[in-house]
């Protein structure tokens, strides 16, 4: 694959991903008349709440390959999920099997794209990953230092100055009732 398809097989996934996660699966399950994807709550909830995880993975470490079979299943799903929420009884006979098997699709299909997507979701963080904590711990440990050496040369500094400069001895009182 080339960068261009890469990214463009990038972009593609994520397009496909922020509509997926505009679905909500009770609004599926409401759909058609007399709610008949009711029973189809949750396999949508679960195909969605995979494609959620996928979304919040680390998707920046995988392969031009990786990237386009993600693209295709999410593709795959957003199709899916669009069918049934068109879905009209005008086109079917018996609305009821219609979307019976519009829930066997997304029931059937979840196994196959668990077993795929699966590896991308649990993939091993990527290196800034792994540093951003610790670095994060770092800035924290030297700006607690730094105020811990800033009071205590406060508190020197106005000991010093109440017991050698008896001018300052009201300043120095001041100072240390405020940090007490």
């Amino acid at each position: 694959m080339t960068t261009e398809s890469d990214g463009a097989a990038r972009e593609r996934l994520a397009v496909c991903l922020a509509r997926l996660a505009a679905f909500r699966a009770a609004d599926l399950a409401q759909t058609g008349p007399g709610s008949i994807f009711r029973v189809g709550f949750p396999y949508f909830e679960r195909t969605l709440s995979l494609f959620r995880r996928l979304a919040h993975s680390n998707l920046r470490d995988l392969s031009p390959q990786q990237v386009h079979t993600a693209a295709e299943e999410a593709e795959k799903a957003l199709e899916q999920f669009r069918e049934i929420m068109s879905f009209t009884c005008k086109d079917a006979q018996n609305p009821r099997k219609a979307g019976a098997a519009m829930i066997g699709e997304v029931r059937d299909a979840y196994s196959a794209l668990e077993e795929t997507l699966t590896p991308f979701i649990t993939a091993k963080p990527s290196a800034t990953r792994a540093v951003a904590p610790k670095t994060k711990r770092n800035i924290t440990l030297v700006i607690g230092l730094a105020a811990a050496a800033a009071v205590t040369a406060v508190i020197i500094a106005s000991r010093h100055a109440y017991y050698l400069y008896p001018q300052y001895t009201m300043l120095a009182e001041k100072v240390m009732s405020v940090l007490r």
